[in-house]
């Protein structure tokens, strides 16, 4: 029987009415009517998620283990990736500053700083204890917790694979907003659920109750106008390599609750967006404010 849990409304539109989409570890994904994101309802209360992430397990979901393991070869992967979308940062050659929220192991902070010009000031913001010391060890720098007034303000920001742990992803934004210069920029990567329109498309698992909102294109977008950034590059790519279908395949057999799939038949993607802080106001309402910001139906 769960305990400590809570329900709500969408966490994109606020719309209360939503149909059951899939379940994992006794958790459930809904589908909300109105403008379809896919959120964990009902999901751990605040404070359960807080105790979970300090312990490294999560408590709600039958010792769920959230600690997971540092991956050398992410270092690679997003000194390439991350060359490719800033490459007119790095031509420029001039130092810069930049902070990887989420750091984890820090294996981004490592790519970065292949990349960044000598000078540049290259750090990470972390919670999870085990995660923190990890990274430490390895000689990088990492502050303890989440955002907040002591947070350093950079000229860039990286937020990858998190989205997915955020209960409210416009207050987190907004927090972002406070650590980025004036037209400092973002980046971003989350799984897009844009094409997936049953659990049975999308391979490996959901996650649940670490994962507790799964972003569309169209969401992702909306938040980010509404929350003064311009969308400046965004990249789908697929996931569901022959590797990734050979470790799904062997967490089925150790009795994971996970899907699996042929290789490259999934319409399951990965989302990369740069983008840019704006500087304007906001309106009476909370929302960003500004004629080249329009969300349109995504903002309603």
């Amino acid at each position: 029987m769960k305990t400590d849990v809570e329900n709500i409304a969408c966490p994109y539109c606020a719309h209360i009415e939503s149909s059951h989409w899939a379940t994992e570890n006794g958790w459930s994904v809904v589908k909300c009517r109105k403008c379809g994101f896919l959120y964990c309802n009902s999901r751990p209360s605040q404070t359960l998620r807080e105790q979970s992430t300090q312990l490294g397990i999560h408590a709600a979901g039958a010792n769920l283990d959230i600690v997971e393991r540092r991956v050398p070869g992410k270092v690679e992967i997003y000194r390439r990736v991350l060359g490719g979308m800033f490459i007119d940062v790095w031509e420029r050659d001039q130092p810069i500053s930049w902070i990887d929220v989420g750091a984890g192991y820090g294996e981004i902070i490592e790519a970065v700083q292949k990349l960044a010009p000598k000078g540049s000031t290259v750090l990470g913001l972390e919670p999870m204890q085990p995660k923190l010391n990890a990274a430490r060890a390895n000689g990088l720098e990492i502050i303890e917790g989440y955002i907040d007034e002591s947070t350093p303000v950079c000229q860039y920001a990286s937020v990858i694979n998190i989205f997915s742990h955020i209960y409210d992803f416009d207050a987190f934004l907004q927090q972002i907003r406070t650590i980025l210069v004036d037209s400092g920029e973002l980046f971003i990567e989350t799984g897009d659920m844009s094409d997936v329109h049953v659990r049975g498309q999308l391979p490996g698992e959901l996650g649940l109750p670490d994962h507790v909102a799964f972003a569309s294109e169209r969401h992702l977008e909306g938040f980010l106008k509404r929350n003064g950034f311009i969308v400046v590059t965004m990249e789908r790519v697929r996931t569901d390599t022959f590797l990734f279908a050979i470790k799904t395949f062997v967490k089925r057999m150790i009795g994971r609750d996970v899907k699996v799939r042929l290789p490259y038949t999934s319409p399951y993607r990965s989302i990369r967006v740069r983008a840019k802080k704006a500087v304007s106001e906001f309106g009476s309402d909370g929302r960003f404010s500004t004629p080249s910001l329009q969300c349109g139906s995504l903002c309603e």
